[in-house]
């Protein structure tokens, strides 16, 4: 069986690293240049991923995890979490007998180590700085831009929220804009930090911290999207300094960037046609439990074991029933938070300071949220 995937990203490149290990030739398709294309830059990109330790084994089992850069990425053992009104809860990997609950892992490292591998496997084909110039979903092929003509039994989607896959298989979307921006820094700390992550709730958005090493961290500040969409770097700065200073002292910021935030599923995974949506291209999630690309591991985890265990077809249709309602749960999850650590109700804020305390008091609940932090409720196995 051949499988074409569009879409060289962290989804796209770990199903074909898994597609091929699982004995099917690969065509992978990315539009942008080759990530093995010049050297690696040497300090920390924005683009970074929490990878919770899971998914971390599955790269680990993969052969992925050991050609990462060890300078760009960071075992977490912590993750704290504080309302609005000041009420705090820590996890710890220890309390699940665990070492670490995930690592930050700079994007372009980790594709470097997935690009790597695939470029040195037999009947898999490379090819960067490619478009698609049409689909042909009936005859299971695809044109290029530069007139080749390339078929396939399986085509992946991994192309992103705006997937010209999902568009050629005429399977709709949903979604929604937050007007919110998540702002992301990188900053150089005075002090040592601890490997934890955390995120504190407030009225205009939640403010968090990725440690990236004993003095590196990236800091991300959500807020309204006029608020971050027309300000100079003085700016960011000094709104940076007054969040964060109290919290781990002095720092002196190196790069910072927004996005807009935005909420989008597609209506269907599949299409009877040998297509299938992975990734982004599926479900795009509001950013704040760093959930987008485990999300995305898990889809190309549970469609490569429906595809071992079932013809094609029928593991297209048991892929999308159980990833939808797995996927949809998180993003409903995502928007509940999102939402209730916001409002300005009684209600909700109640809600939430007896379901933190609950938490914070009973044990076995505290120890199923950590290994749901881990992955261990979805994906690979130990």
């Amino acid at each position: 069986m051949q499988v074409m995937i569009v879409g060289g990203g962290l989804v796209g490149a770990a199903a074909a690293v898994a597609a091929r290990q699982a004995g099917y030739p690969v065509t992978l398709l990315e539009r942008g240049r080759s990530p093995l294309a010049g050297d690696a830059e040497p300090g920390w990109d924005l683009r970074i991923s929490s990878v919770h330790q899971n998914n971390v084994e599955w790269l680990k089992q993969l052969g992925i995890w050991a050609r990462v850069d060890e300078t760009k990425y960071l075992a977490y053992e912590g993750l704290s979490v504080t309302s609005r009104d000041g009420q705090c809860v820590d996890f710890h990997a220890a309390e699940v007998n665990q070492p670490q609950l995930g690592v930050m892992v700079e994007n372009n490292a980790l594709l470097r180590a997935m690009w790597s591998w695939l470029s040195e496997q037999s009947q898999v084909d490379l090819r960067a700085d490619t478009q698609v110039q049409s689909f042909d979903l009936a005859a299971r092929k695809l044109v290029l831009q530069d007139g080749d003509t390339l078929p396939y039994d399986l085509l992946l989607g991994a192309d992103g929220g705006n997937s010209a896959v999902a568009r050629a298989a005429a399977i709709g979307m949903r979604g929604w804009d937050y007007d919110m921006r998540c702002l992301l820094a990188i900053v150089e700390t005075e002090k040592a930090l601890a490997p934890a992550t955390w995120e504190v709730f407030r009225e205009q958005g939640p403010y968090a911290l990725l440690p990236l090493g004993e003095q590196l961290a990236c800091l991300i500040d959500y807020r309204a999207e006029a608020s971050w969409r027309a300000v100079t770097t003085e700016q960011v700065e000094q709104a940076l300094r007054e969040t964060f200073i109290p919290h781990i002292g002095a720092f002196k910021l190196h790069k910072q960037a927004s996005f807009p935030l935005r909420r989008q599923r597609a209506l269907r995974y599949h299409d009877e046609r040998g297509v299938a949506l992975i990734g982004d291209a599926a479900h795009s999630i509001h950013p704040l439990a760093g959930q987008g690309v485990n999300l995305g591991f898990v889809d190309v985890q549970v469609l490569l074991t429906k595809l071992a265990e079932q013809p094609l077809s029928q593991a297209l249709r048991a892929y999308e029933r159980q990833q939808m309602r797995v996927n949809q749960q998180m993003m409903r999850a995502m928007d509940a938070i999102h939402w209730g650590f916001r409002s300005e109700h009684l209600l909700p804020r109640a809600a939430i300071a007896v379901g933190l305390g609950a938490v914070a008091q009973i044990k076995p609940l505290k120890q199923q949220i950590i290994k749901a932090a881990m992955g261990w409720n979805m994906g690979w196995k130990k």
